[in-house]
């Protein structure tokens, strides 16, 4: 049976720290940089950079490829709210 990332939410964050720095770096980088490839395609392109070398089981790489989509989210959705905030209209 295949678990859903809800099965280890943010502790995976924990487990693994630099996955997630590496994610988060990743959506800075994709703001900064728009490059040609989606969001998507650009953080499944630097997740398979990070795991170069490491000798990781099924189950940890599931773990760690949670860990990196879930940080990468949070951090595209902090830099989105951010971005508004900083160029909201004056009410």
């Amino acid at each position: 049976m295949v678990q859903s990332s809800a099965a280890y939410p943010s502790g995976a964050a924990f487990e693994f720290p630099s996955t997630a720095r590496d994610a988060r770096h990743a959506a800075r980088t994709w703001f900064e940089a728009a490059p040609e490839m989606s969001p998507a395609q650009y953080r499944d392109h630097r997740f398979i950079e990070h795991c170069r070398g490491k000798a990781d089981s099924p189950l940890e790489r599931r773990i760690r490829r949670d860990a990196f989509k879930q940080a990468f989210a949070e951090a595209m959705g902090h830099i989105v709210v951010e971005e508004a905030r900083l160029h909201a209209l004056p009410a």
